[in-house]
């Protein structure tokens, strides 16, 4: 489909994303990526038979800061000549990666003011005034985050059940309907609630201190009363932020909120993604909008912190569909509103589907303007997003999400459980543990995965204290 040759291969994966963006608009013609880094840092150009050249100062510094701006001189260049060409400037530029509020904040540890990051961020990625400003805007709401360090720890906790699949959905979990899989939910509690328990020994034993709990999935609150309270007393804390998951309004019961307070959650997700029935059906939810409002009414009650997600460019909607939806969860007032903009993730159904939306720009727009008294607090983007646009989390004052920043921003070690679960050391160099996705593999190969996990956490304690 895309016809790009460069002369470095190492970067061809970088620049094939770059080149995607262009999606919309590029037709075929062979696209050559010529480099030169003998005396200057030389990039050429050529779309189909127009080229056009720009060069740099070769990067210096450590190995990896000169490979980081060598790389992304060689996308904006690419970016700039597709944009020339096709006459189109992308919001967020050339960027590609998911987190650009971490440029900024390595632009202000390089020496850069908060001032300068709306300069820093439009002339070295061309990104548009107004996402350079929001991004801003983020930075002073949540004000000093360096507080935030290996020092302290985030717990996540998976639940890979689900009531059925989402079309955009991408998250490891298995239908708690389908055939064989209610049979291993229990199986799978009793494994996860051994592994919570090992995972916290591990934290304290690390010295460091709890920041937030987040149990995720999947819907966590498919699961039985009585399951639910096992994974709470496992979990065991209070006075922390401490979310769960409970997207699904049909999953919501009474006595399934009860059960949470009780086990110390102080935060919940409702997620509608759409006020619109029509919609929900589409995209394989088996609640209505009238379900949603009844779930929240019932989170409010216990005076829950609730958070609720919605998303522009949902399957057959307008902006007027949207609109609906983002003046419903206004009227709601939750302390918390996280607008997405669909993508077209690998392991989604829409894999191989078309996304295009043409109210996708005016939606998110709208969301901005609908959501004018809330705040902008945390914000990541992700690979074949609808109109190369984000997604973006608001708060009303005083409900900044901790979990979401810091683990947005890679600020402390992600101490993970469950199938599926990725766990995370912090520092200097950011690295993975996974758990098996398979459930059934997960249970049988628990012990020696935790063993494992582990490892990895001690290792990394080992090799920071060597530095």
């Amino acid at each position: 489909m895309y016809d790009l040759t460069t002369n470095k291969e190492w970067l061809f994966a970088e620049l094939l994303d770059e080149l995607k963006l262009f999606e919309k608009y590029y037709g075929g013609e062979p696209v050559n990526v010529h480099i030169c880094d003998e005396n200057v840092l030389r990039v050429m150009v050529t779309i189909g038979e127009e080229g056009a050249l720009y060069d740099t100062a070769v990067p210096c510094g450590d190995p990896l800061e000169i490979k980081r701006l060598y790389k992304r001189f060689v996308k904006h260049s690419l970016y700039k000549a597709l944009s020339a060409r096709y006459g189109v400037c992308l919001p967020w530029g050339s960027l590609t990666g998911i987190r650009p509020t971490k440029l900024a904040y390595a632009y202000m540890a390089g020496g850069g003011s908060v001032n300068g990051i709306v300069e820093y961020l439009t002339s070295a990625f061309g990104v548009s005034d107004k996402k350079a400003r929001l991004i801003s805007r983020i930075i002073a709401v949540r004000g000093d985050i360096s507080e935030y360090s290996d020092n302290y720890a985030n717990l996540y906790v998976h639940v890979p059940f689900c009531d059925g699949r989402c079309n955009y959905c991408s998250f490891p979990s298995a239908d708690i309907n389908a055939r064989g899989a209610g049979e291993l939910v229990d199986e799978y509690v009793d494994v996860l609630c051994r592994e919570i328990i090992k995972t916290k020994k591990l934290i304290n034993e690390s010295g460091k201190k709890l920041l937030s709990v987040y149990v995720g999935g999947g819907t966590p609150s498919v699961l039985k009363v009585g399951q639910m309270e096992r994974l709470l007393d496992a979990v065991g804390v209070r006075g922390i932020e401490f979310t769960f998951e409970a997207g699904r309004a049909d999953s919501v019961t009474k006595e399934k909120l009860d059960a949470m307070k009780a086990g110390g959650v102080n935060r919940v997700c409702i997620n509608p993604q759409t006020l619109n029935d029509k919609t929900l059906a589409i995209i394989g939810r088996r609640h209505t909008a009238e379900q949603f409002c009844h779930a929240y009414e019932l989170a409010r009650e216990r005076d829950f912190v609730i958070n609720t997600d919605i998303i522009a460019g949902l399957s057959g909607e307008n902006f007027s569909d949207f609109k609906r939806t983002a003046d419903g969860i206004y009227a709601l007032l939750p302390q918390n509103v996280t607008v997405h903009t669909l993508s077209r993730k690998r392991a989604s159904l829409l894999a191989s589907g078309n996304t295009d939306c043409e109210d996708i720009a005016e939606m998110m727009e709208y969301a901005y303007e609908r959501f004018y008294d809330y705040e902008p607090y945390y914000l990541y983007r992700q690979k074949y997003m609808t109109g190369n646009l984000e997604n973006i989390g608001f708060c009303r004052d005083g409900y900044v999400c901790v979990n979401n920043v810091t683990v947005m921003e890679e600020l402390v070690p992600v101490y993970a459980c469950g199938a599926g679960s990725i766990s995370k050391r912090t520092g200097g160099v950011i690295s993975r543990y996974a758990m098996p996705k398979d459930i059934k593999l997960y249970i049988e190969q628990a012990d020696e995965r935790m063993a494992a996990k582990e490892t990895f956490f001690k290792e990394g304690a080992a090799s920071t204290s060597r530095l």
